[in-house]
């Protein structure tokens, strides 16, 4: 995929589909369509003579056509969720900046307060500004290896989900102003846009994942900027002393032999100048019976180059690694979204399948009523139905059609409906068991081999039999014997006549099917009219 797309652009795009979702609930499918296909036409069409562009392009420029109309519509610049968000994550990287900044530098500074009566205690220090992030950065390896390990996403982790509903809800009260002034639908649908950018399965994997981490990857190295700056400040600006004491029974050369140990990363570049040897680490330890005025200033002094170069190198280096590991798989993760979800084909069927969804119903309606004969123009549409010149957008699908449809079902006009409805062509159709108890033939017709692509499908209902308990559980084995981005349609027909079974479906049918099949919260099942009334 092109470097265009960014996060932003996501969440406008899933915003949009919201939105049309809507639409297609209060107007119909015919609007959806007549509005994408005049926008394709006036403003997206590329040169007839050019290359045809990929499916990510044209969704692309759908996206900056609706963000134009949007602002068109609101009088100037929209307030959308993708505009949000990169204002507020440009916010938050400049306020996490600057407050781990001063958090690590003001932290270290009073850690350093020294009145010269007791020197800094280099052991509790190091334990507080290196050892503590180590320990961190430790655990965060452990935790991610054993996620890895154990094959489970990103987005199951519960401190992941803490962050991001945290982050989602502080960009919503940042907002608050524009956002109070919307109605309660536009609210609705900015949460569901950012819902679906971040829960969606293999669409968007962990894309989400990665801005908070990168800010926790900004914070930390912000912090130990502050550290070296208030360390650096001190040193220069008063006689800081540095000295060692512990409760345990430890040696001056275990300690010297554990600094030379620690030392090793930048030693063999700076030499041995940049740690305390074993008579600076013994004229630096403090015996609190003896005081430490006996105690020499140059083995005093000697720690702080070894401090500073160990936050550098344990604290400081390691995070701008897993800052730019950060950059690297938020990257990788925008070019792997995948741009072939039901919405995705639906989008792209509307942009480039020409109407004729009204030349199609005049036809069938003719035929229903009983007429022997059309007119001539009639005949003519409907044998541009039927030409074989016309290809599926977005491919051939596996047809499941139950046994009581099966017999009467006419395969060439299933074709030139699933065509001109969803952009489908029809790969091979599969007869259905009428109690949808025996599914082994179905299911024999998916692939059972590990990381091998499912085919859309398309199981055709009559709409005028409300669905059972037992025909969402046939959808529900499907999805599990599927993909969880396979696209799967349910193609609602009307009752059927002595002509064909492929008739409207009413509205109140319509309705009970959607509100049924809502129950699975699918958000890859389209539930669609098969016949589309103009």
């Amino acid at each position: 995929m092109k470097p265009l797309w960014r996060i932003p652009d996501f969440l406008d795009l899933e915003y949009f589909f919201i939105q049309d979702k809507q639409l297609a609930e209060e107007s119909g499918e015919a609007a959806l369509r007549d509005r994408d296909r005049k926008l394709y036409l006036e403003e997206i069409a590329p040169d007839p003579g050019g290359v045809d562009p990929e499916r990510e392009w044209l969704i692309f420029r759908w996206l900056q056509e609706r963000r134009t109309r949007e602002n068109k519509n609101q009088g100037g610049q929209a307030l959308l969720p993708g505009r949000m968000w990169y204002e507020l994550y440009g916010l938050f990287w400049s306020v996490f900046s600057f407050l781990a900044m001063g958090v690590g530098g003001g932290a270290a500074y009073s850690f350093l307060s020294y009145s010269g009566e007791q020197p800094v205690n280099v052991s509790l220090f190091f334990l507080v500004f290196v050892g503590f992030q180590l320990l961190l950065l430790l655990v965060f390896l452990l935790l991610w290896t054993s996620r890895r390990m154990r094959g489970l996403d990103l987005r199951s982790s519960l401190l992941l989900s803490l962050v991001n509903k945290a982050l989602n809800s502080f960009l919503f009260r940042v907002r608050r102003y524009g956002i109070e002034s919307m109605e309660g639908g536009r609210r609705a649908q900015f949460a569901a846009a950012l819902a679906a950018v971040r829960t969606r399965g293999k669409g968007y994997g962990a894309l989400l994942f990665w801005p908070p981490f990168l800010l926790f990857q900004l914070f930390g190295i912000a912090f130990n900027f502050g550290v070296l700056a208030a360390v650096l400040i001190k040193v220069a600006s008063s006689d800081l002393a540095f000295g060692w004491q512990s409760t345990f029974q430890l040696s001056s050369q275990f300690v010297a032999r554990l600094v030379q140990w620690l030392a090793i990363p930048w030693s063999w570049l700076l030499g041995p100048q940049s740690y305390p040897n074993l008579h600076q680490v013994e004229g630096s330890r403090m015996i609190l019976k003896d005081g430490f005025y006996h105690l020499a200033s140059a083995d005093l002094i000697s720690w702080w180059p070894f401090l500073c170069l160990a936050i550098c190198c344990y604290c400081l280096l390691p995070r701008i690694i897993l800052f730019m590991v950060g950059i690297f798989w938020r990257k990788q993760a925008l070019a792997a979204v995948s741009f072939g979800r039901a919405e995705h084909n639906q989008l792209l069927h509307r942009l480039r399948t020409p109407r004729l969804e009204t030349r199609f119903q005049k036809a069938a309606q003719e035929r229903s009523q009983g007429e022997s004969s059309v007119g001539d123009s009639d005949a003519m549409m409907q044998e541009v139905l039927v030409t074989p010149e016309k290809t599926a957008v977005n491919g051939a699908l596996l047809a499941l059609i139950p046994d009581e449809l099966f017999a009467h079902c006419d395969p060439e006009e299933l074709q030139d409906l699933c065509y001109h409805a969803f952009g489908y062509s029809i790969g091979k159709s599969v007869r259905m068991n009428e109690e949808y108890s025996d599914t082994s033939v179905i299911f024999a017709e998916l692939p059972d081999v590990p990381g091998s692509p499912c085919p859309p499908l398309l199981i055709l209902q009559e709409a005028w039999q409300p669905p059972i308990q037992e025909v969402l559980r046939f959808f529900q084995d499907l999805r599990k014997n599927c993909d969880e981005e396979t696209h799967i349609i349910v193609a609602l027909v009307g009752r059927p006549t002595p002509e064909t079974i492929f008739t409207p479906v009413s509205a109140i049918d319509l309705q009970i099917w959607q509100q049924k099949t809502a129950t699975l919260a699918d958000p890859c099942l389209q539930l669609s009219p098969l016949v589309n009334v103009s």
